[in-house]
């Protein structure tokens, strides 16, 4: 009897095997970044069409009402609408709703805005509740390219989050404008968006094309949060002290307070204030809603304060790789870089009554009426 042995192999070695593997994860580290990549890519779409709506929306509340929203109102049965005023008071407990609020017809929450027109209880636009009023999660103001926006703010379980901040000019002192914080009411000027100002489009002189309405920021991880991105320094802190005070004589300081090991982060002796960015889609302060165009894109933010302070220097944010998306009073929507000029907006002094700003292409496009045109 003979024996048959066959030397046909019916399996890999080891080493074949390992090599296999090997090229695999080579492949799948070259394709990862495209692959991220192409997310963000979809991430930051998402983003600008948003902000699209946005700018459309307040167009279409123009054609409704005859005017441009305030920066901040009234909500509720206590709901204000009026011509600009020059001299404004505290009229009310429900007096720092953001603009946010009335626009919600405009991007098809008309649900939302009528709960909050008739209600009798309208709570302010920082508190809330299960159930709430301001627990809705509006689409249009969130960005996915910010993880913490799939979540409600982090100090409140129910109200929602919102990535876009609304323009509020190149003034950092008295940001807010409001009787009782200060006389300056010429800083009103600065901006085409003021707390209790129902301007008409024609104050954007400058031209719609011109003229910024909003952009967006990452919302704040923590109250008192040390990162760049959300967080914000106070004046308690050792080294920025005065940073951003009535004569803005420090704001150095404030823009070189990363930390040089850790970017992302202010460096120690920074001290955050305790202060939010973008957690509560109805609060009209500027702190927690507003930008101004002093400080470039994703640069510290700054405010004469430690808590619930309206004055400083408040740039937008945003995880896009470089700079930000903003929305024209057009609905248009460009990409700002993190580089744009602001021209010498570590040395200069702010005065309220000049006509064309001092921050360069940035300053200009955030001022309607300062007689300059943009080109980026």
């Amino acid at each position: 009897m003979t024996l048959n042995f066959s030397s046909k192999r019916t399996g890999f070695t080891l080493v074949e095997l390992l090599v296999v593997i090997a090229i695999i994860g080579i492949l799948i580290g070259l394709l990862l970044p495209a692959v991220q990549a192409a997310r963000e890519a979809a991430r930051r779409m998402q983003c600008t069409n948003n902000m699209k709506q946005y700018a459309l929306a307040i167009q279409n509340y123009v054609d409704a009402n005859s005017n441009m929203p305030a920066s901040r109102s009234q909500a509720g049965t206590y709901g204000a609408f009026g011509a600009d005023r020059t001299l404004l008071t505290n009229t009310g407990a429900n007096d720092g709703y953001s603009l946010n609020w009335v626009l919600l017809p405009f991007i098809e929450q008309n649900s939302v805005y009528t709960a909050i027109v008739s209600s009798t209880d309208t709570p302010n636009p920082w508190t809330g509740g299960k159930g709430g009023l301001l627990d809705a999660r509006i689409g249009t103001f969130l960005c996915p390219s910010d993880g913490a926006s799939s979540a409600p703010a982090n100090n409140n379980d129910y109200i929602w989050r919102s990535n876009l901040v609304m323009a509020r000019g190149d003034s950092m002192w008295d940001s807010e404008c409001l009787t009782g914080w200060s006389t300056n009411k010429d800083m009103r000027n600065r901006a085409l968006f003021n707390p209790f100002a129902w301007k008409n489009m024609s104050a954007a002189t400058d031209g719609t094309s011109n003229t910024l309405c909003v952009s967006e920021t990452v919302s704040a991880a923590t109250i008192s949060s040390s990162k760049i991105k959300g967080g914000v320094i106070g004046t308690a802190s050792a080294k920025a002290v005065n940073s951003v005070d009535s004569n803005l004589t420090s704001r150095s300081n404030c823009f070189n307070s990363r930390d040089p090991e850790d970017n992302a982060s202010f460096a120690d002796g920074y001290t955050p204030a305790a202060a939010y960015r973008g957690n509560w889609w109805a609060d009209g302060r500027i702190c927690n809603g507003g930008f101004n165009t002093v400080f470039p894109p994703n640069a510290p933010c700054c405010m004469n304060g430690t808590y619930d302070n309206n004055w400083g220097i408040f740039p937008p944010s945003s995880n896009h790789s470089g700079g930000v998306n903003a929305g024209m009073l057009d609905g248009s929507v460009r990409f700002v870089s993190e580089t744009i000029d602001c021209g010498g907006y570590l040395t200069s002094v702010q005065n309220a009554t000049r006509a064309k700003s001092l921050f360069g292409v940035w300053g200009a496009m955030g001022t309607p009426s300062g007689g300059e045109t943009v080109s980026m």
